[in-house]
């Protein structure tokens, strides 16, 4: 069992341990504590399947509506004395060739996508809280059909946000082959 776990390990990119499962087992450990809920299941694989399921919806939340809202949010530049975005990006165009240029940068960019993960981590953890705390005795006494109810929801939340997801990535692959493809009609 446990040359089979490093073997997988081993496999795993570090964008995927640092931005699916890290942030997922902080999430389902964090709400197995501090809530009535149970995520518990007989098999290790299973657990850590789970892991990085939970961690890869939490990194698309971070992606696509956590990213949304730091980029709107303004705050004091304290040099300037204007309000700019919380998060400013750098075109994508100029992305691309400077990290060609320095590796590191998409180092930076994975631990800034990890952060990002994190902040939605802890920002789901309240609603799951005030869930637990107000509605569960609710919906379990009350509404019998409440868990399938929740399901339901939660399967289409899931399906906009990977759509979203999938705009979104779609986007960065067409930005990357029209760099490459300009690049080539001007060579």
């Amino acid at each position: 069992m446990e040359s089979a776990l490093k073997s997988v390990f081993d496999k795993v990119s570090s964008y995927d341990l640092f931005n699916n499962f890290f942030p997922g087992l902080v999430f389902c450990c964090v709400l197995e504590q501090s809530t009535r809920f149970t995520l518990e299941t007989d098999s290790v694989w299973e657990r850590l399947f789970m892991f990085y399921f939970v961690g890869m919806v939490l990194s698309r939340i971070g992606s696509i509506c956590v990213e949304s809202v730091l980029r709107k949010w303004k705050v004091l530049n304290k040099e300037t004395n204007q309000k700019e975005p919380f998060l400013k990006y750098a075109h994508y165009e100029h992305y691309i060739e400077a990290s060609e240029a320095q590796p590191t940068i998409g180092i930076l960019l994975e631990k800034n996508n990890m952060y990002r993960t994190m902040v939605a981590v802890f920002i789901l953890l309240i609603p799951a809280k005030l869930f637990d705390w107000i509605l569960y005795d609710f919906i379990q006494e009350l509404l019998p059909v409440g868990n399938e109810l929740i399901f339901i929801m939660i399967c289409a939340l899931l399906i906009i946000l990977y759509a979203y997801s999938c705009r979104k990535q779609t986007t960065y692959i067409r930005k990357r082959v029209e760099k490459y493809m300009r690049e080539k009609i001007e060579h």
